[in-house]
């Protein structure tokens, strides 16, 4: 099921039917949760006195932006969409009056989150939970961070890695290695330090240490970048794992990265064939065409766009097992979708989560549990989604 127009809620059939009046909108407001959601019909509304208003978001299927309508002698804005049941949405409110459109955070909806981006509304359909598992969880021992400055040849700079060290840490017990692109933002935005206090606490994914790395220049390092891969291959993985007596073997070796980190993950896997045994891609940014010349996607993209096209062209096995998952709801849906079958010839197992989300933190912090538990086995069995 994607998103798609719906019927008018009850709420405001209601309202039309009820009084149209300033002292009934504001009883609706002050008693329903903003936006509604009604079954699957889920409903944006705003008030006040514009030319337009819209919601700004990135659901395929819909209108970008989806226009509000006025109820009509009110000054109450409103547009309704059908959303699976679980459905996550993050978005904001465009306003126009006169020659000025303003982008603002939904005044009726105090659930508000955060990225280096900015701020953006939630919409969370019926049925949609928070994990309970990214809650700080006073019996579970957090594991420390610790900072590092490795000097790389191969990036030309000082590389920043924050090492998480389990809890349960033991000189005499070799732990696999996870590497994380994009570490700063998974800590900050994705509470991935809690999520993996939790996880390890509950025996739901074994125990292991993670090098969290900051990128420099992040669109060039990321876009496949042979640097990058040597960075990874030949400086970081060795040096963490000599330094703390690691397994050191590919079988203890997981490469994360989610969007253009996705990206990073799969080139160095491709450039290191057998030296990781697994990969870890949340909404990778593997864009890619056949017929199209790869400027079409802008400078930034061309070199993704030549290596996605060389890895399609010429698929290979890099890895033993690749987790990849991405929102249903996000333009990426697309060419990942695409690539499933191209990833498949390039591990011997391959497993697909699509989310009902986007292209967000909260999106890929929600999936940890599924991608963790499943490369880093723990105790405790897991449930996987159909």
């Amino acid at each position: 099921m994607t998103p798609g127009p719906a019927r008018s809620p009850r709420a405001l059939t209601r309202l039309r039917s009820e009084g149209r009046s300033p002292e009934a909108i504001d009883q609706l407001l002050r008693e329903q949760r903003i936006p509604l959601v009604e079954g699957t019909t889920c409903t944006f509304l705003w008030r006040g006195d514009a030319d337009w208003v819209a919601i700004e978001h990135r659901m395929l299927e819909l209108p970008m932006p989806l226009p509000l309508r006025r109820l009509k002698g009110t000054d109450l804005w409103y547009a309704s969409v059908e959303l699976p049941r679980g459905s996550r949405i993050q978005y904001r409110i465009l306003v126009r009056q006169g020659d000025n459109t303003e982008s603002m955070d939904d005044p009726l909806n105090p659930r508000v989150v955060g990225d280096a981006i900015g701020s953006q509304s939630v919409l969370e359909a019926d049925g949609y939970v928070t994990p309970d598992w990214t809650y700080p969880d006073p019996a579970a021992v957090s594991g420390d961070l610790v900072d590092l400055r490795i000097p790389s040849r191969a990036l030309r700079r000082e590389a920043h890695v924050t090492l998480y060290i389990p809890s349960r840490m033991r000189r005499d017990r070799r732990m696999p290695l996870l590497v994380v692109h994009d570490g700063g933002d998974f800590l900050h935005y994705s509470s991935m330090a809690t999520v993996l206090d939790n996880l390890m606490h509950r025996r739901l994914m074994a125990d292991c240490v993670v090098a969290f790395t900051h990128p420099g220049d992040r669109l060039r390092e990321y876009a496949a970048s042979a640097a990058h891969s040597r960075f990874l291959t030949t400086e970081l993985v060795p040096q963490v794992e000599g330094t703390l007596h690691l397994r050191g073997d590919a079988r203890g070796r997981v490469l994360m990265g989610a969007s253009f980190g996705g990206v990073a993950a799969l080139s160095a896997a491709v450039r290191a064939p057998g030296f990781y045994g697994a990969l870890l891609l949340e909404s990778p940014s593997l864009r890619f065409t056949e017929a199209t010349p790869s400027g079409t996607f802008g400078e930034t993209f061309a070199p993704v766009v030549r290596f996605v096209n060389s890895v399609r062209a010429r698929p290979k096995k890099v890895t033993d097992r690749m987790f990849l998952t991405y929102g249903a709801f996000e333009p990426l849906a697309v060419p990942d979708r695409a690539m499933v079958e191209v990833l498949e010839r390039m591990c011997d197992e391959l497993r697909v989560v699509e989310a009902l989300d986007g292209h967000n933190w909260i999106n890929w912090r929600d999936r940890l549990l599924d991608g963790l538990g499943w490369l880093f086995p723990g105790e405790a069995p897991l449930i996987f989604p159909a």
